[in-house]
């Protein structure tokens, strides 16, 4: 299987990649834009794909689904399949929710077109499944892959709501930051090697995965580890991560963008994972990742021993992972 996460600058945008029986599949989880490009739109388009396994929409925040909508109006124009459309927005009667996911009416108009989208190319067919996400869900995508569901739990919900219900038309900012609860965590299993994707994952929802179902973690080979929240400090539970076996060939990769006052990814945050032997991947090299690399050339250079390694982090761009 090749992981791409794509370059959407301060967002996510991941796609999964990977051949069955001959036949070429893909899996996308988030779309966002970069300034006016789709990446994940581009992709598509450029390998020519006739069907998707499956999209997903981490949770309600614009930097995850900004290209979503032009992605789905392209399915519907080229008449793509979509197998499964999954998503972590699970309220009854949901409508009176959306205002709160975010601060700027036009995302939250955006968000609603989007939904729209969705029923309409499920009522036509090409949608063929919409699924809510909720911890222990699993998706098969074949007999050696499952991708499993670590989070959102009941509880991650019943914590967004409990915060929403503090007056959210006054604490606007509060009640779009609360939709981070909803963050979809995902434990991807190939052939027994694993890997981590955790959206805008909160300390709140990692602490839950410690309690409720730590075997999901412990003695598991993580080769890929996707840092929450663009490398956020707030975001950084040193425990949750102290469960992952200390193995050879371990990667953290960091999706950021070139937004200085967001401080992402932080600086603590890609020292610690260094220091813990992981080899730390940026789709762009700025705060924290720059000030990393910045000393590791000054060490390099002391000691005459700046190697390629070190030069790969210069790198902004796509990461890259393949896995067997």
């Amino acid at each position: 299987m090749k992981i791409t996460f794509k370059d959407v600058g301060q967002g996510d945008s991941i796609i999964l990649e990977w051949t069955h029986n001959g036949v070429a599949k893909i899996g996308i989880v988030d779309c966002s834009k970069k300034g006016k490009n789709n990446p994940v739109l581009t992709h598509l388009k450029q390998k020519s794909y006739k069907e998707i396994e499956f999209i997903v929409l981490t949770h309600p925040h614009r930097d995850h689904y900004s290209g979503l909508l032009e992605l789905l109006e392209y399915v519907e124009c080229k008449n793509i399949t979509v197998h499964r459309v999954a998503h972590t927005m699970l309220f009854e009667g949901g409508k009176k929710f959306w205002k709160y996911f975010e601060t700027d009416r036009r995302d939250t108009l955006l968000l609603r077109k989007i939904v729209d989208k969705w029923a309409r190319l499920k009522r036509s067919g090409l949608i063929k499944r919409m699924d809510g996400l909720i911890d222990d869900k699993t998706l098969e995508l074949e007999e050696h892959i499952h991708l499993r569901c670590l989070a959102p739990s009941h509880d991650d919900i019943q914590e967004y709501m409990r915060l929403v219900k503090l007056e959210p038309d006054i604490n606007s900012k509060e009640a779009s930051q609360a939709a981070n609860l909803l963050s979809a965590i995902f434990r991807l299993n190939i052939n027994n090697c694993y890997v981590l994707l955790t959206s805008d994952a909160e300390i709140f929802a990692l602490q839950g995965i410690v309690h409720r179902s730590v075997a999901q973690l412990s003695g598991k080979r993580f080769v890929v580890c996707q840092l929450p929240h663009h490398g956020s400090i707030k975001n950084h539970h040193r425990y949750f991560w102290d469960l992952i076996e200390k193995t050879d060939g371990r990667n953290a990769v960091i999706s950021a963008g070139k937004h200085r006052h967001y401080n992402h990814p932080s600086y603590e945050v890609v020292v610690h994972f260094h220091l813990e032997g992981y080899q730390v991947h940026c789709t762009n090299i700025i705060n924290g990742m720059e000030q990393f690399i910045l000393e590791q050339r000054s060490i390099s250079r002391m000691f005459d021993t700046f190697s390629e390694i070190a030069e790969d982090y210069m790198k902004s761009n796509d990461q890259v992972f393949i896995l067997s």
